[in-house]
């Protein structure tokens, strides 16, 4: 269906291709971050874990996101930000076995995110990259407006 010349499968394609392909610098990059303010010394084996990660997550985004927006939007039952965010798990496990520490984080993030205790999960599709931002924008406006035009056409607008 199409979106006043958008097509919503293109766009949800985009957004698929921008979180896939930036999933491996924003894992690395979250590890980093901790591992240089904790100044951990980390092993051979560190870049290892990073790339490993990197690659299960980018599996996992590919795969999950992928069947969240081949889904009819009217049956979709969750967001792709929370795709992101189950992704977390990845750069948290490298970080277990660096050793790092717990960061101090706002109740709510305790709370919301209790299985990351590093604060690594996207709090925005943002914080993946601006691809990731711009066209999690577009299809969410794409969604909006197949979602509005469907309920006009049914009359319950």
């Amino acid at each position: 269906m199409t979106a006043d010349g958008l097509d919503i499968e293109t766009v949800a394609s985009t957004l698929l291709e921008a979180a896939v392909e930036a999933t491996p610098s924003w894992v690395a990059r979250s590890v980093a971050e901790v591992v240089r303010a904790q100044r951990l010394d980390v092993d051979d084996a560190h870049a290892e874990r990073v790339s490993d990660a990197a690659e299960r997550a980018q599996r996992y985004i590919e795969t999950n996101l992928g069947e969240l927006l081949r889904t009819d939007i009217d049956r979709q039952r969750t967001t792709p930000l929370s795709v992101l965010r189950d992704a977390a798990r990845f750069p948290v496990e490298v970080l277990h076995a660096a050793g790092a520490r717990e960061v101090h984080r706002i109740d709510v993030d305790r709370w919301a995110f209790p299985n990351d205790p590093f604060g690594v999960t996207p709090a925005s599709l943002a914080d993946m990259g601006p691809q990731v931002h711009e066209a999690g924008i577009a299809w969410g406006a794409a969604k909006a407006h197949v979602h509005l035009r469907r309920r006009r056409d049914e009359g319950q607008l």
